[in-house]
C-alpha cells in the first residue's frame, strides 16, 4: 500500500511513519519524527526539513514538500521540487 503524505499533514505523517518504522525505534514529537533502525535512520522536522543515513551515505534536503510511503516495498521518497530520492527500510 502506498501513501503520499504532505508535511502539513502532521498528524497523518506520524501515524504513517509509526507504521513504516516497524522494527525500529520510532519517536514522535511536536517538532521531529525520528526513527532508527540501528544501521539507518530516518528523521523529518516540521519546517521540511528530512535526514537519513545509513552506512556509505546521508541524504539531506530541508523543503521537502511531500513523502510517499510503500508499507509493501518498505520505501520512503520525498517529493520536491528539484529532487526524488527514496530510502529503504533495512530488512525492507
Amino acid at each position: 500500500m502506498t501513501s503520499r503524505v504532505e508535511l502539513d499533514e502532521w498528524d497523518t505523517l506520524a501515524t504513517e511513519l509509526r507504521r513504516f518504522g516497524r522494527g525500529g525505534d520510532v519517536s514522535v514529537g511536536e517538532e521531529r519524527i525520528h526513527i532508527d533502525f540501528g544501521s539507518a535512520h530516518v528523521e523529518v522536522t516540521r519546517d521540511g526539513t528530512l535526514e537519513t543515513g545509513m552506512p556509505l551515505h546521508d541524504f539531506a534536503h530541508d523543503t521537502t514538500a511531500a513523502i510517499v510511503l510503500d508499507h509493501d516495498a518498505g520505501t520512503l521518497t520525498v517529493e520536491a521540487d528539484a529532487v526524488t530520492y527514496t530510502f529503504r527500510r533495512p530488512g525492507g
